[in-house]
């Protein structure tokens, strides 16, 4: 009797997965935004850096703006990280809420196209939109809980609603980034923003 065959497992129609690619997209078109204008970042360009075919671009993410998207989220989600990891150094409120402004501002300063996109929502894919949003919310949910314990403990003002002094916070680091990009360098930047802040622009008495 003859012993069957022993066939080789199928693997399917089409071409073999490539190890990491979306990984590999993300990480080429990250190094293409930061180093020009949205407008100015072609997907051939990406493809290219990613060493893949545009069309395996173009089947991980449906057009330039998801891409730039993906890429800003996943980036902000990383800030976040390292926001939470600076601050285990931090002791005092002051000092946390440097640490904060300190980071967001630079993040926002190498991205300032994505803010325009942002404010555009036809723009964007209305996923991405509210992906950004949800994480933009927990940053400001850290800042605000940081202002809380400062109420807490003495070291801020108890007449704040904490949640709008985080969103005023992060207005003048999005309007300094968007507007006033060269006034200051970023340390001089921030040295303002933390000044406001804690001190205020105002002498003890009025002339």
């Amino acid at each position: 009797m003859r012993t069957p065959a022993i066939c080789a497992p199928s693997r399917g129609r089409g071409r073999p997965a490539t190890p990491f690619l979306r990984e590999r997209i993300l990480d080429s078109a990250s190094a293409l935004f930061s180093e020009k204008q949205f407008d100015s970042v072609r997907i051939d360009e990406v493809a290219a850096r990613a060493q893949v075919g545009k069309g395996s671009v173009y089947r991980n993410f449906k057009s330039k703006e998801q891409l730039y998207a993906t890429v800003v989220i996943k980036s902000f989600v990383q800030l976040q990280q390292q926001v939470r990891e600076a601050l285990r150094d931090a002791r005092s409120t002051r000092d946390q809420v440097t640490t904060i402004v300190t980071h967001t501002l630079r993040f926002f300063r190498d991205r300032r196209e994505f803010s325009a996109l942002m404010r555009d929502p036809r723009a964007l894919p209305r996923a991405q939109e509210r992906a950004f949003r949800k994480e933009r919310e927990k940053l400001a949910l850290m800042l605000a809980e940081v202002l809380a314990r400062g109420m807490d403990s003495g070291s801020i003002r108890s007449d704040i609603a904490p949640r709008v002094a985080a969103e005023s916070t992060l207005g003048m680091i999005r309007g300094l980034n968007r507007h006033g990009r060269e006034l200051a360098p970023p340390d001089a930047a921030v040295r303002t923003i933390m000044a406001i802040l804690f001190e205020g622009i105002t002498r003890d008495t009025f002339d």
